[in-house]
């Protein structure tokens, strides 16, 4: 259907969504209809890295990140009211183990900003718009303030030491979590 409505003019791009290497073969050979893959892709959650990135790369297809705050826990630490929403109270990040585990990745990200007088949304934005195929980052909000603070990481861009010493930290946690995330 998507492809039908951009042949005939009726939608100027075209994405997907959450689509796999599985996925993405069984599109068939020519993807050059679709403009993006939205993906949820932070320090916390690298799935979407490796062949399937690859795949994209070769097709054109770049990514558009969402959740590349894990649902606010990159923020900053997270505060009591934090597990009031939904979203966050059903998901494993918030979960030990690996609620401890994230911490330390946050931990690098605060370390990071302090580094270089930045706030951690910064940090954790700019870390991802920095990688492989990223086209772009969604990011969601209650706040007007925290708009403001998003904005911000499209300007930052981080060294080569602090781009590694995030991913080692992302790294880590994906190591000790055991679980694709």
């Amino acid at each position: 259907i998507m492809f039908h409505l951009k042949k005939s003019g009726k939608a100027a791009q075209v994405g997907l969504s959450n689509f796999h290497l599985e996925n993405l073969k069984l599109l068939g050979d020519d993807l050059s209809v679709f403009s993006v893959n939205q993906v949820p892709y932070s320090l916390l959650k690298r799935r979407y890295e490796g062949a399937t990135r690859e795949y994209c790369q070769k097709a054109g297809i770049p990514y558009m990140a969402f959740s590349p705050l894990a649902v606010g826990l990159l923020a900053g630490p997270p505060g009591p009211e934090a597990l009031n929403y939904p979203a966050r109270r059903h998901n494993a990040l918030f979960q030990e183990p690996m609620f401890t585990e994230a911490l330390k990745v946050l931990e690098e990200v605060q370390q990071v900003a302090r580094d270089i007088d930045r706030k951690p949304v910064e940090v954790a934005l700019a870390w991802v718009l920095a990688q492989d195929n990223i086209l772009s980052a969604v990011v969601g909000s209650r706040k007007t303030k925290q708009v403001r603070e998003f904005a911000g990481a499209g300007d930052l861009t981080l060294t080569e030491s602090q781009r590694q010493r995030l991913t080692q930290a992302s790294d880590a946690f994906h190591k000790n979590c055991a679980l694709v995330v």
